[in-house]
């Protein structure tokens, strides 16, 4: 099952320019993509890819100009309230509070909006604010002009899950954080992801979304160029393990000849230094091929493995060889 499911989404706008010219935008050109209920997804491109539209079409903030898209299983255009009942949003972590209002009282005064009765806007406005840390750092009943960036996203994480929805939406919400609020922020949307909630997060840290994310989709220019967990993007495009071995013993030249048949190496560098052989080199073979042949011929031969390291391309060096190798 689903949480989410875009099918050839499409949404242009129309740009003025200058007083009588227009021009039109294609901001999404028939994407399509699925979330797994209860599971992390990034949606991934440069700025003007489409993100942000995607995921306000999601959110029934915008009317696509095509195509179809599903939260929870309903609708977002024919049954858009259905949709609203079911997420929380977060589109930009400074916007949609009071500034002389506390962060207690703002969550309160959301969930009388949303139907709550007092009583219950106001354990549901402790429980999430605790959920954020907020509660803890006694900033709860402080006035919201006073938090600083980090907090604003705590607190806009929080006004997002009072309503205990099934699915979230995030677009970048780390962005501009300090290293301990962005930290619980990546610790809180996993830790939703595992008791079932379903969260499309878009960003631009590739080292943030690869260690949250289970399936990423990367679009461009209004398309999906490519899709799959950062691990399967990595091996469809071969990228390069950086490899680190120093070995000893009297056959470690006949080792290096070895390694050169065995493994798909792209470069290698070779240090003597009288007792051991310093081997650096960028492989296309899977980590685990890597790690069997080196110990297999360790095995075989009269070596010793003194030091060995493993460097994976990361989801950034994926990112870049898709996203720029389409500039």
């Amino acid at each position: 099952m689903y949480g989410i499911e875009v099918e050839n989404l499409r949404k242009q706008y129309v740009v003025r320019e200058g007083f009588r010219k227009r021009r039109i935008v294609e901001a999404l050109k028939g994407i399509s993509f699925r979330v797994a209920k209860g599971s992390v997804h990034a949606l991934l491109g440069p700025n003007g890819a489409g993100k942000t539209t995607t995921v306000r079409i999601l959110a029934t903030l915008l009317l696509p100009d095509g195509g179809s898209a599903r939260v929870a299983g309903f609708d977002v255009v024919k049954e858009a309230n259905e949709v609203r009942k079911r997420i929380g949003i977060v589109l930009d972590v400074s916007k949609g509070f009071y500034m002389s209002l506390s962060g207690f009282e703002n969550l309160v005064f959301y969930g009388l909006l949303r139907g709550l009765s007092l009583s219950e806007a106001r354990r549901r406005a402790k429980e999430v604010l605790e959920l954020v840390g907020l509660e803890q750092m006694g900033a709860s009943k402080r006035p919201y002009y006073t938090y600083s960036l980090g907090m604003r996203a705590r607190l806009a994480i929080a006004k997002a899950l009072l309503m205990d929805p099934e699915v979230l939406l995030l677009d970048e919400p780390t962005l501009g954080l300090d290293v301990e609020s962005a930290r619980m922020v990546r610790k809180l949307i996993v830790d939703l992801s595992r008791e079932g909630k379903t969260v499309l997060v878009t960003g631009h840290n590739m080292y943030e979304i690869e260690q949250i994310a289970s399936e990423v989709t990367i679009i461009d220019r209004g398309t999906v160029v490519a899709s799959g967990s950062p691990r399967e993007l990595k091996e469809k495009l071969g990228l390069l393990h950086r490899v680190s071995i120093r070995v000893g013993g009297s056959d470690r030249a006949r080792f290096v000849d070895l390694l050169r048949e065995g493994l798909a190496i792209e470069r290698i560098d070779v240090v003597d230094e009288g007792d051991a052989l310093n081997v650096s080199m960028y492989v296309r073979s899977r980590r685990e091929e890597v790690a069997q042949t080196v110990f297999d011929l360790a095995r075989k031969l009269d070596v010793k493995i003194l030091d060995f390291s493993i460097v994976e391309p990361s989801l950034e060096d994926a990112y870049i060889a898709i996203v720029g190798g389409k500039r």
